[in-house]
């Protein structure tokens, strides 16, 4: 199974959707490795996140995600993995988010 990298989407009360980008979450089923980069400022968006991927084994991740991707309230979107280090992959994923945010 390939690497996998999604930007996990938060809940945004202003426009009454999940289209708030509050991390990058990739993994490496391989390994299995995963990698999260939180994305500053949107702590409380991203609360429910943070709690879905609090104490999840890398190995039982891949699962969770196929179906927490499809979630009505904390969505995530699957992107193209680049190659190099996991951690590093995720955290250009979220400066790429960054700077289009300007």
């Amino acid at each position: 199974m390939p690497r996998h990298v999604w930007v996990l989407l938060g809940w945004s009360s202003e426009l009454g959707a999940a289209v708030t980008p509050v991390g990058v979450l990739g993994l490496d089923p391989e390994k299995p490795e995963s990698f999260v980069e939180w994305v500053p400022r949107e702590y409380v968006a991203g609360r429910f996140w943070r709690e879905r991927l609090a104490g999840v084994d890398p190995a039982a991740l891949g699962d969770r995600m196929a179906i927490w991707a499809e979630t009505p309230i904390a969505p995530a979107e699957r992107v193209e993995a680049a190659e190099g280090a996991l951690g590093d992959v995720v955290r250009a994923q979220v400066d790429d988010l960054l700077g289009s945010a300007r």
